[in-house]
């Protein structure tokens, strides 16, 4: 929500950050195609649809956090504008697993490419039983 707000000059610095991290990702794709991490820090979980979305909240290795706290990880690949596409790997629980592959930039076709090569290798989606409200 800070965004909202930001001064120009303050704006010009983040996306200097942001051109920074850029730079970085660019330099650790010279060696590697693609990079494969989590897409949020738990597996699936049954969704809070309460009004208050900051007041939902989620356990994660047993301490509570505030629902939106896990939009930090698919930001690894969209705060540097990079392409990345998620995949599921399995179930735990019954509910989906999966990863994020994130790409060079402009290289859009690459992790499609690998997550097809990885559905290929480990099956492709299977919707999770349903669950009762």
């Amino acid at each position: 929500l800070r965004g909202l707000v930001l001064s120009q000059r303050d704006w010009l610095i983040a996306d200097g950050a942001r051109a920074r991290l850029k730079a970085q990702w660019a330099k650790l794709f010279e060696s590697f195609d693609a990079v494969i991490c989590p897409i949020m820090p738990i597996p699936a979980f049954p969704h809070d649809h309460s009004a208050d979305q900051e007041q939902r909240r989620i356990e994660i290795d047993g301490v509570d956090h505030v629902y939106t706290d896990q939009l930090a990880w698919p930001g690894i690949a969209t705060l540097p504008g990079l392409p990345a596409t998620a995949i599921p790997l399995g179930l735990a629980d019954g509910l989906p697993v999966g990863v994020q592959i994130v790409g060079p930039w402009l290289e859009d076709r690459t992790p499609l490419k690998l997550a097809e090569l990885i559905e290929r290798e480990f099956g492709g989606f299977v919707p999770p039983p349903m669950f009762d409200d």
